[in-house]
């Protein structure tokens, strides 16, 4: 039997568990990052059987709507968890008036098959965005 996915935004107690599954999986925290600029934030959470299976931070401005971070636990992955919150993250962008998503994403990350198998396409690379040599692909997702 398939386990029920219920996705909402992050509890204030569940700020920890992100910045530290964000470590764990990049060395740094997109949310904590975030914590220091001007752009809105929010995060999204996806859970079974009451445990946090995967999350997404998301962030905008007036001009942009990102996905800054998406993880899915290992064990949680192939259960339909990113597409939810992709579901998730689309609904939130439409409602705040934006027409497309964005996602930063390393050129050699294992996230791409991801990205597009949810519909996003490559809309620019970033030379040198992680670093000397470490490209990004700005990928988006018209909603």
């Amino acid at each position: 039997m398939l386990s029920e996915l219920f996705v909402r935004e992050m509890r204030d107690d569940e700020v920890e568990e992100i910045i530290l599954m964000e470590y764990e999986h990049f060395g740094y925290s997109v949310f904590a990052d975030l914590s220091t600029t001007s752009y809105k934030k929010k995060v999204i959470v996806c859970e079974i059987e009451k445990e946090i299976a995967g999350f997404a931070v998301t962030y905008w401005d007036d001009e942009s709507f990102h996905i800054g971070s998406l993880i899915v636990k290992e064990e949680h992955r192939m259960k339909g968890v990113g597409r939810a919150l992709i579901e998730k993250i689309a609904s939130e962008a439409v409602k705040l008036g934006f027409k497309k998503i964005y996602a930063d994403v390393s050129v050699s990350s294992s996230a791409l098959d991801f990205y597009f198998s949810n519909g996003f396409e490559i809309e620019e690379t970033i030379k040198h965005y992680y670093g000397i040599s470490k490209h990004a692909f700005r990928l988006s997702l018209s909603v």
